[in-house]
């Protein structure tokens, strides 16, 4: 048995590895299909103008998302390949289960809070062919997210293959900067002491980031960064990909700098502002 008729419902405990890739490779297509369709009706409602009359909130909404299709794909792909060849480890479980929170956050709070409510309804014109596109968006977006959610029940299952074998290796291959490290050869009933920094939090780094990622995909954005626009945000997805795969925390810490300085530069600016903001929580 594989993925149930209710989102978030299935039950994976007697399932078995091979249904969890199952569904994995057909969230997998089911992902490039929404994110083929939204990328459509996002153009045709562009085009016809309507989209300038869309909430500001459900606009960043609908970008967020797209933006996170692309980061399912990739990490469903991970895990699909870990299964595959039987390296299946914490990290894809994180991965799977990240993809399923996400998506419930989603389904829940970002899809029905930023299209519904107050202020948010103004430019709703039903019967309005043009406001039906967009209210499709709406609707399909937040089935797919509904599907998605199963994710976190899946992980909870993938974790009982993880391989957790202990391998005995006296080589180590070291590549890059080594941060933190102190290494001795030759010694034996030493004592070592090392004072380390405080540990650095990607989770929290990725989370800030993908907000500022949103921030960037704004008209506004571009008004306020001007000619530092496309430096900035290659600023901001080169420190996406480092805080994704928990790594070189330094140059996350640097890239974040430099769009701090940039953004600090913009006085009066709404989003630079808010970029600021964000940058000094990570920090404080």
């Amino acid at each position: 048995m594989a993925q149930g008729l209710f989102g978030g419902a299935t039950s994976y405990e007697e399932q078995s590895l091979s249904d969890i890739k199952l569904d994995v490779l057909k969230w997998i297509g089911y992902t490039k299909q929404i994110q083929d369709e939204m990328n459509t009706r996002l153009q045709k409602a562009k085009e016809s103008g309507f989209w300038s009359k869309v909430g500001y909130d459900f606009q960043m909404t609908i970008y967020s998302s797209m933006r996170f299709y692309e980061t399912i794909i990739e990490d469903l792909n991970r895990v699909n390949t870990s299964i595959e060849h039987n390296t299946i480890s914490d990290r894809d479980v994180i991965l799977l289960r990240k993809i399923g929170k996400n998506s419930i956050n989603y389904n829940i709070n970002d899809y029905p809070k930023s299209y519904k409510g107050g202020d948010n309804e103004r430019w709703h014109d039903y019967g309005n062919p043009e406001f039906r596109n967009v209210e499709d968006m709406y609707a399909d977006g937040r089935d797919f997210f509904v599907t998605l959610q199963d994710a976190v029940n899946a992980a909870s299952r993938l974790e009982d293959y993880v391989n957790n074998q202990n391998v005995i290796n006296n080589t180590m291959n070291i590549g890059g900067n080594v941060e933190n490290s102190q290494i001795q050869q030759g010694t034996i009933k030493s004592i070592q002491a090392q004072t380390t920094q405080t540990e650095f939090d990607y989770d929290k780094a990725y989370e800030l980031l993908v907000k500022m990622r949103e921030y960037s995909l704004n008209d506004l954005f571009q008004q306020e960064f001007g000619t530092n626009t496309d430096e900035v945000r290659k600023n901001i997805e080169e420190a996406i990909a480092y805080s994704q795969k928990r790594e070189h925390s330094s140059k996350i810490k640097e890239l974040m700098q430099k769009i701090k300085d940039v953004a600090a530069g913009i006085p009066g600016g709404i989003i630079a502002n808010g970029i600021c903001q964000l940058i000094q929580s990570i920090f404080s």
